[in-house]
């Protein structure tokens, strides 16, 4: 921990741009010295003339084998990482833009998202339980799921695979899966530096070169990622705009073809953040009697420590509203290395992907709340260690046989271990309190899966996949909770600033005993799939998939009425149907598909206030589960209007409910919200993007826009009454105007994101009555920025 209240962040930041500095000049003077080239993808748009020009040619590795995305039994969206540049799509939970039926709220840059694919996702703070949507960079899952919120740089695709992905990909899931696969290291001279500023003082420094090191051996590739910005909302306590962010990414790749059967990929990164304070608005609320339905002061007026506070935003606070929070910081610095291995054995190939990780994360908040008030003055500190190991290794047949297939051994080990203190001090009627919390939990997963393909003619053909998943959990957890009384002053802090450090906090020994509970498990499940399909012609393929999904049980990260809770595992069974085609020789692809959810034991977090009368005390979260059902339809397509205007969208649309869902809060119940909707869930997702170019003699210009829509979000999966409790549908679309010069080396694009400023409420949950608030987080407000691009 440090030892004064101002981190030394500032050091640290110019010692790791140093670092950057000499990769970012070597890039942009090697690039007067090379040729331009065309950077290899995996998207990839063939050379044919103008007149008849088609769209890209998109391959995937969703089956872990390079293949049309139209050729491809599932249902799949494929971004280029030409898109990601050219949309501005900068973090990894902005992919929701361009894909159906997907939703990733909240998390920024340092938090956890709440992803949500097809109605399936959590809302779960527990910081240590797994999600249902496993994300994967580079063929390893990232199993934290604060970490799950990353720049996207030198980029070379991104796959949103939806339904259960349990059969080929390592760790199982029920919800989909999402691959972020990054630009490798090629023996081509090559790479790229870009600019932008913006908006707040945003700053992006990116840039990429790679090459071959020993000739048709060894090539190696290096990219750099530096963001920062100061905010768009005032902190009333500090003077400082907020949130304010430090981002600095480092990645180093090195490809080896060591011999025509042997070739090796490694990939070494390194990140650090350092994030501000964020804006967190509270409003002053309670909750109606004898309903679930929040009742806001009209002004907002928030009653803590005998007094009446009506912060200036009143009971309806926007994105630029001034905020109030204290000095600290929270940084977080992850490092990791992936080693990929492909010999080919005879006609077979076994590859071997190894994943290790790590994240450190630390942060303080000191008490900064306005001046002359008695809102609770509470001060805290967090720190979370992991580790993560994972190896897979999988033999595959060629493809193009009348029987395929893939046979594979996976183990993923996650340690992760997080510590919370948190101080409450004297003013008004509140009197001081002190708590701390811990939680160190340790999970395995090993499986054997296996995939295989027969081809009953050139057209029909059936794939069957299975799998056998063993998870263990073990958990230790801490918690103490100490508050004065009116006669007994039970802890003494030695003063606000420095209760943190050692020795600053002083309790009296018969106040002091930390209860500590252990707990474990293991979970196994087998899961199948079977997928029929049949090709109509060289353009139509239709499907039929049935699907079996597995989420281990888990822990709550908290310890409740001397215990601690344990969540049983969750089981889908998806049935679908699909068809892709192409039209007007390639100009169009279309593709459908209609889905029903069968789901099982779905883990919940319930949020509900329920008071205990023998304590006086009031419960407002617990672990919950129920039965579900999703069904939906979701429709893709993408067109050459003309040789220079591209057009593409999607539409998305699910009914979800609850069944069977009883559930219990803080000693009461059972209460029933069975048929209510899934929340997070909007009933309606669409998106529609464009693009324009207009050929010049000394270049091309391109207009751009992209627009996506999500109807009406519950927050919350029990009370869905309150209008408090929901966000209503929006729109938020995005606007980009470039230049690209005739040799394609030199891009200048001027953008605006969220171009009509609308900023919905991404998280609000019910009055606490044991603060009088209720919280309401706020999503990013309008952006405008210009951009230079130089590749060479």
């Amino acid at each position: 921990m440090r030892s004064d209240k101002t981190p030394p962040i500032d050091n640290r930041t110019i010692t790791f741009s140093r670092k950057l500095l000499p990769f970012l000049i070597a890039n942009i003077a090697f690039s007067h010295a090379v040729f331009a080239q065309d950077v290899t993808s995996e998207i990839e748009e063939k050379a044919v003339p103008a007149a008849t020009k088609k769209l890209a040619s998109v391959l995937v590795t969703a089956q872990k084998r390079a293949e049309n995305i139209q050729e491809v039994p599932s249902t799949i969206t494929a971004v280029s990482g030409k898109d990601v540049d050219e949309k501005q799509v900068v973090l990894s939970t902005d992919i929701e833009r361009l894909a159906p039926n997907l939703s990733s709220q909240g998390g920024g840059r340092t938090g956890k998202p709440r992803w949500f694919l097809r109605g399936i996702g959590t809302n779960d703070p527990n910081q240590n339980q797994d999600g249902p949507l496993a994300i994967y960079v580079d063929e390893v899952v990232v199993g934290l799921q604060q970490l799950q919120s990353f720049p996207l740089y030198d980029l070379e695709r991104v796959e949103v695979l939806r339904g259960p992905q349990g059969t080929l990909w390592g760790k199982n899931n029920t919800g989909g899966a999402i691959h972020y696969i990054t630009r490798k290291a090629s023996f081509n001279k090559e790479g790229y530096s870009k600019l932008t500023y913006g908006s707040y003082n945003t700053r992006i420094i990116e840039s990429a070169f790679g090459g071959a090191i020993i000739d048709e051996t060894l090539a190696g590739r290096i990219s750099v990622y530096n963001e920062s910005y100061d905010g768009w909302a005032k902190n009333i306590v500090t003077g400082d705009e907020g949130p304010s962010l430090k981002d600095q990414n480092i990645r180093v790749q090195f490809l080896g073809n060591f011999s025509p059967t042997l070739d090796t990929q490694l990939i070494l990164t390194t990140r650090e953040v350092d994030a501000g304070p964020s804006p967190a608005y509270v409003v002053g609320a309670t909750t109606l009697p004898g309903t679930d339905i929040t009742q806001v002061d009209p002004q907002g007026a928030i009653n803590q420590g005998g007094t009446s506070y009506i912060p200036s935003y009143g009971n309806n606070p926007t994105v630029y509203s001034d905020y109030w929070a204290g000095d600290g910081y929270d940084t977080k610095t992850d490092n990791s290395a992936t080693l990929k291995v492909n010999w080919q054995l005879g006609a077979n190939t076994l590859s071997s992907v190894t994943g290790y990780s790590t994240r450190d994360a630390d942060s303080l908040s000191l008490v900064g709340v306005p001046l002359d008030t008695t809102l609770h003055r509470i001060s805290a500190t967090a720190l979370l260690d992991s580790q993560q190991v994972s190896q897979e290794f999988r033999l595959t047949s060629p493809k193009d046989q009348k029987i395929s297939w893939i046979l594979g051994a996976y183990h993923y080990n996650l340690n992760a271990k997080n510590e919370n203190r948190s101080a409450r001090f004297a003013v008004g009627t509140t009197r001081e309190q002190y708590i701390e919390s811990s939680w160190d939990q340790e999970a395995t997963s090993n499986a054997l899966f296996g995939n295989v393909k027969y081809k009953f003619s050139d057209k029909a053909s059936i794939t069957l996949g299975a799998r056998y998943t063993e998870e263990k959990k073990d958990i230790t957890e801490t918690a103490l909770t100490v508050t004065d009384t009116a006669t007994s002053n039970r802890v003494t802090f030695v003063s606000e600033n420095g209760w943190y450090l050692p020795g600053g906090v002083r309790i009296l020994p018969a106040f002091s005993a930390v209860t500590a509970v252990s707990k474990d498990n293991t979970w196994d499940e087998f899961t199948w799939d079977i997928t029929p399909e049949y090709h109509f012609n060289d353009d139509v393929l239709g499907y039929l998939r049935i699907a079996t999904g597995f989420r281990s049980g888990g822990f709550n990260q908290a310890i409740t009425n001397g215990d601690i809770v344990e969540t049983k595992p969750e089981t889908l069974t998806d049935y679908e149907a699909g068809i892709k085609s192409a039209w007007f020789d390639g100009q169009l692809t279309l593709n459908t598909a209609v889905f029903y959810y069968d789901i099982k034991s779905l883990q919940l977090n319930i949020q509900r206030a329920f008071l205990n009368t023998s304590t006086n005390t009031y419960t407002t979260s617990a672990a919950g589960e129920s039965d579900g059902t999703v069904k939906g339809i979701e429709v893709e397509f993408n067109a050459l209007a003309s040789v220079n205007w591209r057009v593409g969208g999607s539409l998305g649309y699910l009914k979800s409910e609850y069944n069977d869902f009883i559930y219990y809060i803080g000693g009461g119940g059972p209460f029933d919200a069975s048929g209510n909707d899934f929340y997070r869930t909007p009933e309606v997702s669409l998106r529609l993007d464009t693009d324009y170019t207009i050929p010049l003699a000394s270049g091309n210009i391109i207009l751009a826009t992209d627009w996506s829509y999500r109807s009406r979000i519950y927050h919350n999966a029990t009370v869905q009454n309150d209008p408090l409790q929901e966000t209503p549908g929006y729109w938020i679309g995005n606007l980009r105007a470039s230049y690209e010069t005739a040799d394609g080396n030199w891009t200048f694009t001027g953008f605006v994101n969220n171009v009509t400023d609308k900023a919905p409420v991404f998280l609000r949950q019910i009055a606490n009555p044991n603060t009088g608030t209720q919280p309401n987080n706020i999503s990013a407000p309008k952006t405008l920025g210009l951009q230079v691009n130089y590749k060479f």
